[in-house]
């Protein structure tokens, strides 16, 4: 299954499932011990309004859909045409913990294989 998204994307026939999925990771994802790493959203912004933003970058958006959309037993695989944030790399790290599934993130870079909380980049992104 292929889907294109963007940062903000509320385009998806399933968008309303997509963020539900997301604002439940986001708080599954903080009572472990993620905080958003706001250096990442642009400056001008109130603090509460960058959080939210954070949680619209497309690859956030695309593991809510894999997750939502595939069997648990699957990794879920992004490919992304820029270089992953370094608060969406951390916040991924911390999903394939919580939801006990390996991500695989595919950016301008490298491939970066997170399971159980650990990439295979071993942090160099």
């Amino acid at each position: 299954m292929v889907h294109g998204f963007h940062v903000g994307d509320t385009s998806h026939p399933q968008a309303r499932e997509i963020y539900r999925e997301l604002d439940q990771l986001a708080a599954k994802i903080k009572e472990m011990g993620y905080i958003p790493d706001t250096d990442f959203v642009l400056h001008g912004v109130e603090e509460e309004q960058k959080e939210q933003f954070l949680f619209q970058h497309s690859e956030k958006i695309a593991v809510a859909y894999g997750i939502i959309s595939t069997t648990r037993w699957k990794p879920i695989r992004i490919f992304k045409n820029l270089h992953v944030c370094g608060d969406c790399h951390t916040a991924m790290k911390y999903i394939s913990m919580a939801i006990g599934r390996e991500i695989v993130v595919r950016d301008s870079n490298r491939f970066h294989h997170m399971k159980n909380g650990v990439c295979s980049c071993k942090d160099y992104w």
